[in-house]
């Protein structure tokens, strides 16, 4: 072979093992060393089309709101934060082709955000040969916990299908006053629904629950769930549980009161939209993982702030966006640094004060790094929300069973 020939495949061998080198051990340009101008943090999330959309717009405002404060602050480290925004659309597909573009191409040192988890575990499969640091808001089903979760490069804010369904249950069971007899899951087709619905009859199985369940999947994004609603009606059910994303609900209570379905109570997840009291009225109560109805001095706080910049309530997708920025920054800061390894150290160390209350990651079930593990139970009561459980939380009782539709104003 010819001496030149041989010297530049050398060269470029060696450009690409050390491009890889630093695509797979996750340092950013001049995260060994100096830090960069800017620390650019990676933010993916549904912004729009997908009947979830509403979501990631709403943690979107809290990583910017914490990004301003923490800005007006002297930044991090002295510099200014910046977020590297992808939209994923709520489409797999594009979801992973935005994630390996912030790892490949802008090379941040994290990627925060992710939402449904049919989305987060197609991204994750796709992208975890790099082992990227990711910070997890979305995704309850066990199937991405599965996947990931004892990886030390994955860190979640959500909790699992096992919390969610664990809370409902216990609520069900053994705070209510008349304990449900039959209770109908319509739950979304996909990863997030399905597992959550397996949850549901295997922990009602687990706890000897007395009510009998029947489920109907639906595909989430419809313009109609008028077949569902019949097929519930038909059942009688006490409680109708709704396991969906927000563009879902209105959707189905516009079909139950067109179809007089009147259960005596409607159960969905995530019930705290600020768009709800007027989209779905009255009585609706669900599960939900933070209300800006709790009275802490953090909460309390941050929903001030929000309502006096966007004048209206927020939904828990703020604080968690908030909240996930505040604690990478408190981990940049701690760490000194953006290489991977000691930011994922940091991170493991980190506790702070937030709308949460104190957060920190913590190992349960399978995951190594778990921040919400407490869920609440709550219900709209004359256009505000009152929370029902867990009892030291407590503003309200709960209305069972609710007026039927031809007897609401």
């Amino acid at each position: 072979m010819d001496m030149k020939v041989a010297a530049a495949a050398v060269v470029i061998l060696i450009v690409v093992v050390a491009g890889a080198y630093v695509l797979m051990s996750g340092q950013a340009p001049g995260a060994g060393g100096g830090l960069p101008d800017k620390v650019r943090l990676g933010v993916i999330l549904p912004l729009s089309t997908a009947s979830y959309a509403s979501a990631g717009q709403e943690a979107l405002r809290g990583m910017k709101m914490a990004v301003e404060e923490i800005n007006a602050n002297g930044g991090v480290l002295g510099r200014p934060v910046e977020l590297v925004i992808r939209d994923t659309k709520g489409d797999p597909n594009t979801a992973i082709t935005g994630a390996t573009d912030l790892i490949t191409k802008e090379k941040v040192p994290i990627i925060i955000g992710f939402y449904s988890s049919t989305v987060t575990y197609a991204s994750m499969n796709a992208i975890k040969n790099y082992k990227p640091l990711v910070f997890v808001l979305g995704a309850s089903s066990v199937k991405v916990e599965q996947l990931v979760g004892m990886e030390r490069w994955f860190f979640h804010m959500h909790p699992w299908d096992y919390h969610r369904q664990g809370t409902v249950i216990e609520y069900f069971l053994n705070h209510m006053k008349e304990v449900p007899k039959k209770i109908f899951v319509a739950y979304e087709d996909g990863v997030y629904g399905t597992t959550s619905y397996e949850y549901f009859v295997n922990l009602s199985r687990e706890k000897n629950a007395p009510w009998k369940v029947v489920g109907e999947a639906f595909k989430t994004g419809s313009s109609d769930f008028s077949s569902v609603i019949l097929k519930a009606k038909q059942e009688n059910p006490d409680v109708f549980y709704i396991v969906g994303y927000p563009g879902d609900y209105p959707v189905f209570f516009r079909n139950a009161k067109e179809n007089d379905f009147n259960p005596k109570l409607i159960f969905i997840v995530a019930p705290e939209f600020p768009n709800y009291p007027k989209d779905i009225g009255d009585y609706v109560a669900g599960v939900d993982v933070w209300s800006p109805y709790l009275n802490t001095p953090e909460a309390k706080a941050f929903v001030q702030k929000f309502e006096s910049k966007f004048g209206r309530a927020p939904e828990y997708w703020a604080p968690f966006g908030y909240t996930a920025i505040k604690m990478v920054v408190k981990a940049i800061e701690d760490a000194k640094s953006l290489d991977k390894e000691k930011l994922i150290e940091a991170l493991e160390k980190v506790e702070i004060k937030s709308p949460l209350g104190t957060v920190k990651f913590k190992q349960t079930g399978k995951t190594l790094h778990q921040v919400v593990d407490r869920l609440f139970v709550v219900q709209w009561q004359g256009g505000k929300v009152a929370i029902l459980y867990p009892e030291e939380y407590k503003t309200g009782e709960l209305i069972y069973p609710v007026p039927k539709w031809s007897e609401r104003g």
